[in-house]
C-alpha cells in the first residue's frame, strides 16, 4: 500500500494532501486577496479575536494602500507546522505564530508582538479534583513534578523543557483537552486571553476542566506575524497598519472590547498573582524586546 509505513512517508502524504485540498485556492487567488488559515479546532474562540487584529491592521492607512479581500482558507485540525508549511510555499498569505529563530530565518517576520506580549502570561487549565493540590503548590519545583500537555511543535514546550518542566508533547490541539480530563497530563498552560475562553468552551464535552489563575507562569515570548520572504509589500503593510493600531490607541481598544480579552482590564488585578519566571534564551538581543510600547507587563501595573 502506497505510503504506508514511514514516518517520512507519512509527512509526504499529508503535503501532498494539502497541495491537493488548496491548489483550487490558489488558482482563484486575486492581487488584491490576504490568505489566511481556518481556525485549528472549534475550541478556538481566540481566532475571531485575531481575525479582528487583521482586519483592523489591513485597514490602516488606507491613502497608501488599496483595499483587500480577507480569505480564509483551510479546515479543522490545521496544525501550526501545517500552517508554516502552506505559508512556505504560497498557499497562504499571513499567519500569526510564536517566534523561535528558525521561524525568524525561514519566513518575514513583522517584529510586533501581538497582544502586547501577554501571551507568555499562562493561567492554568486543571481537573476541578485537583484544585486544592495546585492551590498548595508554592515553588516552581513542585509543578516540575506534574506534567503539562503541550503542542508538539509549540515553542512553549522547548521553553517549558529548557526550565526544567515536564511536558506531554500532543500533536494536534484539541485532543489535549480530552487528555488533560482524563489524566493523562495533569495541567494545560493557555495564555491570560486563550485559557477563559477555551475553558468555556472545553468544559461542554470535558465538565472537570476548570481554570486556575492563582499561579501564572511567565516567560518573555512575542506572537508575531509572519508572511513568506518574497512578500516584503505585505510585510511592510502589516508592520505599518500595526504601528499605527497601537499610536491611535485602537489596538488597546480592541483588546478592551473583545470578547476574548476584554476580562483582561483593568490591568491591575494581575500584580498581586503568584509569578513563576521562565526562561526563553532562544529570544536572544532583539531590539523589540526593548521597546516598552510593545509590551504589557502585568507584575508592575
Amino acid at each position: 500500500m502506497l505510503f504506508r509505513s514511514t514516518n517520512k512517508n507519512a509527512f509526504i502524504y499529508s503535503v501532498l494532501i494539502a497541495c491537493i485540498l488548496y491548489s483550487n485556492v490558489i488558482i482563484k487567488a486575486h492581487a488584491n486577496d490576504v490568505r489566511i488559515i481556518s481556525p485549528r479546532s472549534n475550541i478556538d474562540p481566540v481566532y475571531d479575536y485575531f481575525l479582528e487584529l487583521t482586519r483592523l491592521v489591513l485597514s490602516k492607512n488606507t491613502h497608501l494602500y488599496s483595499k483587500v479581500n480577507l480569505v480564509v482558507i483551510g479546515g479543522e485540525e490545521v496544525t501550526q507546522s501545517r500552517s508554516l508549511t502552506l505559508l512556505n510555499h504560497g498557499y497562504a498569505d499571513l499567519i500569526w505564530s510564536g517566534y523561535t529563530a528558525k521561524r525568524d530565518a525561514d519566513y518575514l517576520p513583522i517584529r510586533i508582538p501581538l497582544f502586547r506580549g501577554l501571551l507568555g502570561y499562562r493561567v492554568l487549565l486543571i481537573r476541578q479534583e485537583d484544585k486544592e493540590k495546585f492551590l498548595q503548590i508554592k515553588t516552581p519545583d513542585q509543578l516540575k513534578k506534574l506534567i503539562a500537555c503541550q503542542g508538539d511543535h509549540w515553542p512553549d514546550s522547548d521553553i517549558l523543557e529548557a526550565n526544567g518542566y515536564l511536558v506531554l508533547r500532543v500533536r494536534n490541539f484539541k485532543p489535549m483537552f480530552r487528555m488533560l480530563s482524563k489524566k493523562r497530563c495533569d495541567y494545560f498552560p493557555r495564555s491570560i486571553y486563550e485559557g477563559y475562553s477555551e475553558q468555556r468552551e472545553a468544559i461542554k464535552h470535558f465538565p472537570n476542566i476548570i481554570l486556575m489563575d492563582e499561579l501564572i507562569l511567565h516567560y518573555n515570548y512575542p506572537f508575531y506575524y509572519y508572511v513568506n520572504k518574497n512578500n516584503v509589500a505585505l510585510a511592510e503593510r502589516v508592520e505599518k497598519g500595526l504601528m499605527t493600531a497601537l499610536a491611535d490607541g485602537s489596538l488597546i481598544k480592541l483588546m478592551k472590547t473583545h470578547n476574548v480579552s476584554k476580562h483582561l482590564f483593568p490591568l491591575i488585578q494581575w500584580k498581586d498573582k503568584r509569578y513563576f519566571e521562565l526562561t526563553n534564551e532562544a529570544l536572544g538581543n532583539k531590539s523589540s524586546l526593548k521597546n516598552d510600547s510593545f509590551w504589557i507587563d502585568l507584575q508592575t501595573q
